[in-house]
């Protein structure tokens, strides 16, 4: 089984029929913060250096090519960040004192985002020139930080892996989960593993797993429902996906219709189409196999469910997908396939 998901990471074809694949490691902090918007505590403190989350590009050539990264870009909420500052241990500070960036594209967030100023979700933005065989190749990816304000019964979960790119030389890799209630990270909770809709009744009740190539065919989503107790209500949901670079198919998602966002203009909507297919990695040709089996999926990335599915290769994500109670919402394209 092959599974993609579109808009989480970027891959480029080369003209040696190689995939760059980009990922970010992490030193297994979240980018969240809680900020109570009476008192203005703000949890985690990113001043304190033991909280603060570090995000490191990584590109990886599926063919296990070496690749050369000649540089690193990086922007917050669409604002180039300049790494002017002081190097202190290897860290060079910015010019705002909220990021710092170390010799490998590394970046360090050491001052808090949230605040009674900035409840909203922020974005790190990645670009990366690379190089592979003498020829030179763009790539980029985003990050979402998520600020919320959190009252005392709230919740916010999250998952991080070692690595998001398992490889015939990384074949394993490592899930941790972490639970907040408020601004509090709480420690006593139970999770209940999917891989996409399907119930992994062998992990349940493990708040850390180990993933193995075994587990991923091309790429797969796995999906955590945080309970109090076995058997309680679902109190948060979170996702991560972990993609098998050196399997020989992956499921590719490409938007095909003119728009490439979904928006309401006088009263029409402008709906996105997307189309899967199945790609060869080691040849890079369009793989077509008799009889095979689609499922895709509008995602609601907010609690990890179906909005919307199809049978076939082919799914349209309208507004009312993506607008819901008065808000716009981005969502995220799932792709499964079974064939011989």
């Amino acid at each position: 089984m092959n599974y993609s998901a579109q808009n989480s990471i970027t891959i480029k074809r080369l003209r040696s029929s190689d995939s760059l694949i980009l990922t970010f490691g992490n030193n297994g902090i979240p980018l969240f913060q809680a900020i109570d918007d009476v008192s203005g505590a703000v949890a985690p403190n990113w001043e304190v250096a033991a909280n603060q989350p570090i995000r490191t590009p990584k590109i990886t050539s599926t063919r296990g090519v070496a690749v050369d990264v000649m540089s690193h870009t990086w922007f917050y909420n669409g604002t180039e960040l300049v790494f002017n500052g002081t190097e202190v241990g290897g860290w060079i500070e910015d010019s705002t004192g909220k990021f710092q960036i170390n010799a490998q594209g590394s970046i360090k967030i050491v001052k808090n985002l949230a605040s009674i100023l900035n409840m909203a979700g922020d974005t790190l933005s990645y670009t990366a020139q690379a190089k592979v065989a003498g020829v030179e190749y763009e790539l980029s990816g985003e990050l979402d930080i998520v600020i919320q304000k959190m009252g005392a019964s709230s919740y916010y979960a999250s998952i991080l892996a070692d690595t998001e790119a398992l490889s015939s030389d990384n074949p394993t890799t490592n899930i941790t989960t972490k639970l907040f209630q408020g601004i509090t990270e709480i420690s006593s909770y139970h999770v209940k593993w999917f891989k996409d809709f399907d119930e992994w009744v062998e992990k349940s009740n493990q708040k850390n797993i180990q993933i193995t190539r075994d587990d991923v065919g091309g790429a797969q989503l796995f999906i955590a429902e945080f309970s109090k107790d076995i058997g309680s209500p679902v109190i948060a949901r979170a996702a991560i996906r972990i993609m098998d670079v050196s399997d020989d198919y992956k499921v590719v998602l490409d938007i095909t219709s003119a728009n490439k966002m979904v928006y309401v203009e006088n009263g029409v909507n402008n709906n996105v189409t997307v189309k899967a297919k199945i790609v060869n990695m080691k040849t890079g040709a369009v793989y077509a196999p008799s009889n095979p089996t689609w499922r895709l999926d509008v995602m609601n990335r907010e609690d990890w469910t179906s909005l919307k599915t199809s049978a076939t290769d082919t799914i349209t994500v309208t507004p009312a997908e993506t607008d819901r109670d008065g808000n716009y919402f981005d969502v995220d394209v799932m792709a499964e396939v079974t064939f011989n």
